[in-house]
């Protein structure tokens, strides 16, 4: 499957999971700068950071649902 692929794979679909870790303040702080920088939202950054991950590293991946 090609990238564009891959992403729609990840993105598609209701989101109705969620993970949550913590942070630092100095970390929140600049993913809050990150993202009004980038005109997103905190939660779309880290969504993006995560599926770049994924895709990176698909080979790791099992099941991408093929």
């Amino acid at each position: 499957m090609d990238e564009s692929k891959l992403r729609k794979h990840l993105l598609k679909n209701n989101k109705t999971d969620r993970i949550i870790f913590a942070a630092t303040p100095e970390m929140k702080a600049a993913l809050e700068e990150l993202a009004e920088e980038r005109c997103i939202s905190v939660s779309a950054l880290l969504t993006d950071l995560a599926v770049t991950e994924l895709i990176a590293n698909h080979e790791l991946i099992s099941d991408w649902g093929e």
